[in-house]
């Protein structure tokens, strides 16, 4: 596997953790191969797998959800997400309770010591349609014991961690192998960076930095869940009944402690 430098986007760590740590896996939005759009097999960066697509489908002309490369010119609602004014966006929005979420492998399962990073944003939960089912939405992603992939739905298959801008809550919210899913972090449409760091096969630190003020609150030696001493082998994001507001991904990365890796 090529290992590439540590890229700036990486906030959640310090300058002095970052000087420590190389990347052995890395996708961005800006790279070529999405110059033509976002779209299912495409395997762009190192260290991950193809992009695996799955949405709730629907019917008739109300119902809406896919994948697409946002720009800070169509997207002006796009900020901090889309660094170089690109960030990978899905929508759902319509009458029904849509869903649009992508999967993705890791070359070789995470490791204690990796640490997983990306960017996230997205708006508030503003019904796009009069009516619309009233199930509450969540922007998010979760990472994965299992790698199968059979329907939107699997986002939570072999979930060992799940983080997310839930409706209805005021802060984002995490679910793991704890109690306590309260992160203690507002929601902010200017998107946040999130680090999740394997402590043990079963334990990890948390780091969330606010894009907008660059706050950053880390939580750590939290449990994760699912199934005790399973490798973390893929992770997923998603929009699930977002309405009026499109989700931002961005800055995929996987580091680890440059000590650790054979020369």
């Amino acid at each position: 596997m090529k290992s590439i430098l540590l890229l700036p986007l990486l906030i959640g760590l310090s300058a002095v953790q970052a000087s420590d740590r190389i990347n052995i896996a890395e996708d961005e939005s800006t790279h070529s191969a999405y110059n033509d759009g976002w779209q299912p097999g495409k395997n762009s960066g190192t260290g991950f797998g193809p992009w695996t697509f799955k949405t709730t489908g629907g019917v008739g002309s109300d119902t809406h959800c896919g994948f697409f490369i946002a720009t800070s010119t169509a997207q002006p609602d796009l900020e901090n997400a889309g660094p170089a004014g690109k960030a990978f966006g899905m929508f759902a929005n319509g009458v029904e309770f849509e869903v649009a979420s992508a999967f993705r492998t890791f070359d070789a399962p995470l490791a204690v010591g990796d640490s997983f990073s990306l960017l996230m944003e997205c708006g508030e939960f503003v019904k796009k349609f009069a009516a619309d089912d009233p199930r509450p939405g969540v922007v998010g992603f979760s990472l994965r014991s299992d790698s199968a992939v059979g329907g939107w739905d699997d986002c939570a298959l072999g979930a060992r961690f799940q983080f997310g801008f839930y409706q209805g809550e005021g802060n984002y919210q995490v679910f793991d192998g704890g109690e306590d899913h309260d992160t203690g972090v507002p929601f902010t449409t200017g998107g946040v960076s999130v680090t999740v760091t394997l402590v043990t096969p079963d334990t990890y630190n948390l780091e969330i930095t606010q894009l907008d003020t660059k706050e950053t609150k880390k939580l750590e030696g939290r449990k994760l869940g699912g199934d005790a001493g399973k490798p973390i082998e893929s992770f997923a994001i998603y929009n699930q009944d977002g309405e009026s507001s499109d989700a931002y991904f961005n800055g995929f990365q996987v580091s680890r402690v440059a000590s650790s890796i054979p020369r």
